[in-house]
């Protein structure tokens, strides 16, 4: 059986997780404003993952109105849709943390920080593993599309926007 995930995979999704963690991508639509709906640091994560998908690969498409965006790889008609969310919740106010929320820190069993177990760590795990099989020369025979949203936490706003303007 060949091994599809590398060393190499995993000290780059490892790098990749804690750029993304160390993002504070809060809902704050005090700041929000034309194409960043949701604050600029929603827009910022978004932005960011686009960039990594970009580097990793696949096609990316980010709404001209900052509400989601979208990468994917593969051919044909149909789509595997990947939903996932960058924001995360605020950690003012809340107690038993033993380290900055934002500031990412890797033990020898896990990695801790915002957003690690949701939804940004899913998500940097499902981009390496798509990676891996890229790398392997795996071919896709459908569309493989990573759905990125920016206000799960919250509304979903990003979500119905995507179902308002994309394919299923």
């Amino acid at each position: 059986m060949m091994a599809f995930i590398t060393k190499t995979h995993q000290e780059e999704a490892l790098a990749a997780l804690q750029d993304l963690v160390a993002i504070p991508s809060v809902l704050d639509e005090s700041q929000a404003k034309p194409g960043q709906p949701f604050g600029p640091e929603c827009l910022r994560a978004l932005e960011h993952t686009l960039a990594l998908c970009e580097s990793l690969g696949l096609r990316t498409f980010k709404d001209p109105e900052g509400y989601y965006g979208y990468a994917e790889v593969g051919q044909g008609e149909e789509l595997f849709g990947i939903l996932c969310h960058l924001d995360v919740v605020p950690a003012v106010g809340q107690t038993g943390w033993k380290t900055e929320p934002f500031t990412p820190v890797v033990t020898d069993e896990t990695i801790i920080g915002r957003g690690t177990q949701d939804d940004k760590g899913p998500t940097i795990a499902a981009l390496y593993g798509v990676k891996a099989l890229l790398d392997a020369k795996v071919t896709f025979n459908q569309r493989v599309r990573f759905i990125f949203g920016t206000d799960e936490e919250n509304l979903w706003r990003c979500i119905n926007r995507y179902n308002e303007k994309e394919e299923m």
